[in-house]
C-alpha cells in the first residue's frame, strides 16, 4: 500500500513538474512578445525605426530562453529595454489624452503590466512606455484622408525559415501585436485577445511545418472576422483533398441538396435533390463542420460559417476516397450511405439544381407589389423600376447578393425625404485607442456614411428588404443605408457580420491576410461588426419542408398586412 501511495506522489511531482516547466516556457515567451510590441508602438525611440525590430526579437527570444529564474528574466528585459532609451527621443505623457472626444478604449487593455511577475522597476519601466506620447509612426500610421490603418514599413522577414523557432514566434508576436494595436474590433474576439495568445504560444513552439501551418490557421480564425479568409490557409492548399458531387444550404443543422454536379453518378448513390443530409462520418452535421472548421476559418458568426463552407464545397470533402453520411430521403425514409469523393480534374459534369428559376432584375409580383433584385440592376435600371412602381403598396428589395452595378448612395436617393446619416464608424486614432464616430476629411463634399437627398416625391409605400447569410461586406453597407427608409422592414437572417473596409497586411512568411479595418454602428450606437444587420422578422426555415420563395412569400405576408 505505501508503494502505490509512494509512486503516485512521484507521478503527481513528476507530472506538475512538467506541467510548471511548460507554463513557464509559455509565460517567458507572451511576456516576451507582450514588451516587444509595446516597444514597437509605443517607445519613443523603437516606435521610429531606429532598430532592427524583428531581429531584436529573435535574440532576445534566444537570451530569456536559456534564463534559469525569473530573477534573471526581469534583470534582462530591464537591460534590454533600458538599450533603446535616448537623449534625443524623451518620453512625454498627455494629461489630457484621455478626455479626447469620442474617444474609444475598449481595446486598450494594459492589465498584462501589472499582472504578470515582474519586478517593480520593470513594471514602471512598462507603464512610462505605456503612457508615452512622444511616439513614431514608423512601423503604423494612420492614412489622414481615409483614416485607415497602414503598415508601409512593416513587410515579410527575408529569409523566413519555418524550422527555425524564433521565426515562427516572430510571425505569432507580429501579427498578434498588430491586432492588438490597430484592429478597433478586436475588443468583440470570442474568446479576449490577451487569451489567444496564451493559447496558441504552444502550437507555435512546436518543430513541424504542419504545426506551424495549423497554428496559423487558430490563430487567424480566432479573429472571428469574416472579411479574413486567409487564402494561403493549408485548409484550401491541400492537394489531397477531394469533393462530393453534392452542393446545398445548411437549414437548422441539416444540408438540403440543391446542386448535384453529375445525375447518373448520384443515382448510383440514391442521393436526390431536396435530400437531406443530417450527419457525416457518424457525427451530427453541427457538430462535425463546427469541430472540423470553426478553428481553420475565420468566421464573425457561424452563419457565415455554414454559408463558406457550403458554398466552396467544402463541407463535403475530405482527404479520403469517400465519407459516410446519413440522410433523410424525400420519402422519408432513412439512409446510411458512403458517398464518393472526387478531385473533378476532367470530371464530366452533369448538373441538376433545385433552384431553376433566373430572378429577374425587377417586375411587378401583383398591382399592389413589386419587386427589385440589386445584384444586377444598374441605375438607368433602377430609377425605371421605381418610376413603375411608384403606386405599389409596397416593395420587396432583394439584398441576397453582392451589388454590382450600383453605388450605395443609389438607393436611397428613392427612399428618403431627405438627406440623413445611416451609419457611424469606429477608426484607429493611435496605439490601442480608436476614434468613434470618425468624420471624413471630404464630408462636405460627400459623406460616405449619409444618403439621400431633398425629395418630395420619394418613395412612400412598405419596403421590405430581404437579406440573409450571403449579404455580407459592401451589400451589408447598402443594407444599413436602405434600412434608414421610412417603413423599411428587414426580412431575413444573420448577415456576414463585416461591413466595412478589407485592410491587406503582409505577414512575416510573406503571405497576406485581410481584416476589416474599422468598426461599424448604425446611428443609435448598435454595433453591426460579428452581429450583422438589424433584422426585424426573422425566417424561419424547414429544412423538411424546404422552400426556395419563403422569403419571398413572407415579404409578401407582410406588405400585404394593413
Amino acid at each position: 500500500m505505501k508503494k502505490i501511495i509512494l509512486l503516485i506522489v512521484i507521478l503527481f511531482i513528476n507530472k506538475t513538474g512538467y506541467s510548471n516547466t511548460e507554463f513557464t516556457k509559455t509565460e517567458r515567451t507572451k511576456n516576451l512578445i507582450y514588451i516587444w510590441g509595446l516597444l514597437k508602438y509605443k517607445h519613443p525611440n523603437v516606435s521610429r525605426g531606429n532598430f532592427n525590430i524583428n531581429e531584436e526579437f529573435i535574440n532576445e527570444f534566444k537570451k530569456i530562453e536559456a534564463l534559469k529564474s525569473k530573477k534573471e528574466f526581469n534583470e534582462e528585459l530591464l537591460s534590454w529595454i533600458q538599450k533603446f532609451d535616448s537623449k534625443k527621443y524623451k518620453y512625454k505623457v498627455d494629461a489630457n489624452f484621455l478626455q479626447t472626444n469620442n474617444l474609444f478604449t475598449k481595446n486598450a487593455d494594459f492589465s498584462w503590466i501589472d499582472k504578470t511577475t515582474f519586478s517593480p522597476e520593470l513594471i514602471s519601466t512598462l507603464n512610462k512606455i505605456k503612457d508615452n506620447s512622444n511616439y513614431g509612426d514608423y512601423y503604423a500610421s494612420v492614412n489622414k484622408m481615409s483614416s485607415q490603418i497602414e503598415f508601409n514599413n512593416d513587410n515579410s522577414l527575408e529569409g523566413f525559415d519555418v524550422t527555425k523557432k524564433t521565426h515562427r514566434l516572430l510571425f505569432l508576436a507580429s501579427f498578434w501585436n498588430k491586432m492588438r494595436y490597430w484592429n478597433v474590433n478586436i475588443y468583440l474576439t470570442e474568446t479576449p485577445w490577451n487569451s489567444v495568445l496564451t493559447q496558441l504560444i504552444p502550437y507555435f513552439l512546436k518543430e513541424s511545418k504542419t504545426s506551424f501551418y495549423l497554428a496559423k490557421d487558430k490563430l487567424i480564425a480566432k479573429l472571428n472576422d469574416s472579411h479574413s479568409n486567409y487564402n494561403a490557409s493549408s485548409l484550401f492548399h491541400n492537394k489531397n483533398r477531394k469533393f462530393s458531387l453534392y452542393g446545398g444550404r445548411i437549414v437548422n443543422d441539416t444540408l438540403v441538396v440543391k446542386t448535384i454536379f453529375n445525375k447518373s453518378l448520384a443515382e448510383k448513390e440514391n442521393i436526390e435533390l431536396g435530400d437531406l443530409i443530417y450527419a457525416i462520418n457518424g457525427k451530427k452535421l453541427k457538430n462535425y463542420y463546427i469541430e472540423k472548421f470553426s478553428s481553420r476559418i475565420s468566421a464573425s458568426n457561424e452563419n457565415y460559417l455554414k454559408s463558406i463552407i457550403s458554398k466552396t464545397f467544402y463541407l463535403l470533402s475530405n482527404d479520403s476516397d469517400s465519407l459516410q453520411i446519413s440522410v433523410l430521403k424525400k420519402n422519408k425514409t432513412k439512409l446510411n450511405t458512403h458517398i464518393n469523393l472526387y478531385k473533378f480534374n476532367n470530371f464530366k459534369y452533369e448538373v441538376a439544381r433545385l433552384d431553376t428559376i433566373k430572378k429577374k432584375k425587377w417586375n411587378k409580383i401583383s398591382d399592389k407589389i413589386g419587386y427589385i433584385n440589386l445584384k444586377e440592376i444598374n441605375k438607368k435600371e433602377l430609377r425605371k423600376a421605381f418610376k413603375e412602381l411608384k403606386n405599389t403598396k409596397g416593395i420587396i428589395i432583394d439584398l441576397r447578393n453582392y451589388p454590382r452595378n450600383l453605388k450605395v448612395s443609389t438607393v436611397p436617393d428613392f427612399l428618403y425625404r431627405k438627406k440623413k446619416i445611416f451609419m457611424k464608424i469606429l477608426t484607429p486614432l493611435v496605439p490601442s485607442y480608436g476614434n468613434y464616430d470618425t468624420q471624413t476629411k471630404l464630408k462636405i463634399l460627400n459623406n460616405p456614411f449619409s444618403a439621400g437627398k431633398s425629395n418630395i416625391n420619394y418613395y412612400k409605400g412598405k419596403i421590405v428588404l430581404l437579406v440573409d447569410r450571403s449579404t455580407g461586406s459592401m451589400a451589408e453597407y447598402f443594407g444599413m443605408a436602405i434600412q434608414q427608409a421610412p417603413n423599411c422592414i428587414t426580412v431575413g437572417e444573420q448577415t456576414f457580420g463585416a461591413v466595412m473596409n478589407r485592410n491587406t497586411i503582409i505577414l512575416k512568411d510573406s503571405t497576406k491576410v485581410d481584416f476589416t479595418g474599422n468598426g461599424a454602428f448604425y446611428p443609435n450606437n448598435k454595433n453591426v461588426q460579428r452581429e450583422g444587420l438589424k433584422i426585424d422578422y426573422v425566417v424561419k426555415e424547414s429544412a423538411k419542408n424546404y422552400n426556395s420563395n419563403k422569403y419571398i412569400e413572407e415579404a409578401i405576408k407582410l406588405i400585404k398586412q394593413d
